[in-house]
């Protein structure tokens, strides 16, 4: 949940739920950032586990940033469909907070994946299935999601933190346009 303030500049947000998830972000971050470095100077990343840890780390960044977009959605009047479809957008025009909830799911979800598929309807395995088809590349698709967000900057999952506050603004934006909270 966020506090939101008046200030000279605008609009603010208290936001402690955000900064645990910035600093558990950068703590994911900096193992990550070792597994990089690792991947670049193993003979065979492939066989020495290395993709499948980054992809770990990568899903519990994923699961916390999807626990964030609940945790602002506490005690407001907005239905959690209709507040996914909100903020910024991927270059494909899905919506970002869609995104890390499917990130999120599919990581918790991947052990029973090939039971997962057999729902035809199941919105977050469409998400994932086309971050996964887009690249062809199946086998790693929380490393091609982040790769996707994070665009021409590092491999960071701190990067995503961005996008989770204009999502919150569009919210804040939502819910005023809607008089169900007030300033």
């Amino acid at each position: 949940m966020y506090l939101v303030f008046k200030d000279s500049n605008g609009i603010n947000f208290a936001d402690p739920e955000l900064h645990d998830l910035e600093e558990l972000l950068i703590s994911l971050d900096n193992i990550l950032s070792k597994i990089l470095v690792e991947i670049k100077t193993s003979t065979n990343p492939e066989a020495d586990r290395l993709f499948e840890r980054g992809e770990y780390f990568m899903g519990v960044g994923f699961c916390a940033m999807q626990r964030y977009l609940i945790d602002i959605l506490d005690c407001k009047n907005i239905e959690k469909e209709k507040a996914l479809k909100l903020g910024p957008t991927s270059k494909e025009g899905i919506p970002i907070a869609e995104i890390i909830n499917s990130a999120g799911n599919y990581w918790k979800h991947s052990p029973e994946w090939n039971m997962w598929v057999k729902d035809p309807d199941n919105r977050a395995q469409k998400i994932m299935g086309h971050i996964v088809s887009s690249d062809g590349a199946f086998w790693y698709p929380l490393s091609n999601l982040l790769a996707e967000l994070c665009g021409n900057q590092k491999l960071l999952l701190h990067n995503c933190i961005p996008y989770l506050k204009e999502w919150r603004l569009s919210i804040h934006i939502e819910l005023t346009k809607n008089k169900k909270i007030t300033n």
